[in-house]
């Protein structure tokens, strides 16, 4: 069973056509950003001062633009009451009618888990970050115009900036990891990306394979670690992913993988006494 569990992981891999994206053949589809717009345009709210001016953001690569992610917002009658998050405060994002992500079986050092991957047929499954700033300068026309987008509402360098994710609240079950590190959020609250113009963060979401299926969410903001006291943090979003349900076959996969977690946590706990 556990070759044809390989075979069609390779096939469903093959399958999947590359993104057109920047740097989405790296699996970055994300970046981080200040906001530099100093007023709202358009809407009922437009002439009033943008809430973000000024903030952390997350922002979502969408052709030849971005899409802020769970920025600041108004809500209610003009001029509003400033809220810190927005109703476009997910992924994938809430108009988009995707439930979650998918995770699929992990292999390797996440055998066991099902897990975020690119080999699922959504523009969301790019969800490697980077600063912005690494679009700077680059000699492609297509990285110019997405650098460039919004009057150049994204592209101002941000000096003296160290950028924190900071997870608020997870699905029981739900963790998140990168690779050497399967769970960057056990040790405290907040994980540091680095330096403002020059980082890259690639997450793996994911859970123990044969959790219950359904949606599982994160819910993070980005602060400012560094000194320019100037950079305020993000506003609230969300991260959604859709764990299945097992089918027959991944059973003894599970338990292999099942085991395999529970001794490296086991020599984890050694390392650390």
């Amino acid at each position: 069973m556990l070759h044809k569990l390989v075979a069609a992981a390779a096939l469903l891999a093959v399958a999947v056509p590359a993104s057109a994206g920047i740097r989405t053949d790296e699996g970055i589809g994300q970046y981080i950003a200040i906001d530099t717009r100093m007023n709202i345009v358009g809407g009922p709210y437009s002439g009033l001062m943008n809430p973000n001016l000024n903030r952390l953001t997350w922002i979502m690569e969408h052709g030849d633009h971005f899409h802020g992610i769970g920025a600041y917002s108004r809500t209610g009658a003009a001029p509003g009451t400033v809220v810190d998050t927005s109703t476009n405060n997910r992924l994938p994002e809430p108009f988009a009618g995707e439930s979650g992500i998918p995770l699929l079986p992990g292999t390797g050092a996440w055998a066991g888990t099902w897990r975020t991957t690119l080999d699922v047929d959504t523009e969301y499954k790019y969800l490697g970050v980077a600063s912005v700033q690494s679009l700077a300068g680059e000699p492609f026309s297509e990285t110019d115009v997405l650098y460039s987008s919004s009057g150049n509402r994204w592209s101002a360098s941000f000096n003296d900036v160290i950028v924190g994710i900071k997870l608020l609240s997870a699905t029981p079950g739900l963790k998140i990891g990168i690779d050497g590190d399967m769970d960057i959020f056990d040790t405290g609250d907040t994980y540091v990306l680095g330096d403002s113009d020059d980082f890259t963060f690639l997450p793996v979401f994911w859970t123990v394979a044969g959790a219950p299926a359904g949606i599982y969410s994160a819910e993070f903001k980005l602060v400012n670690l560094g000194t320019n006291m100037n950079v305020l943090e993000s506003g609230r979003f969300f991260v959604d992913v859709n764990a299945p349900v097992p089918e027959p076959e991944t059973y003894a996969l599970m338990a292999v993988g099942g085991l395999m977690l529970l001794a490296r946590a086991r020599r984890r706990g050694k390392q650390l006494a």
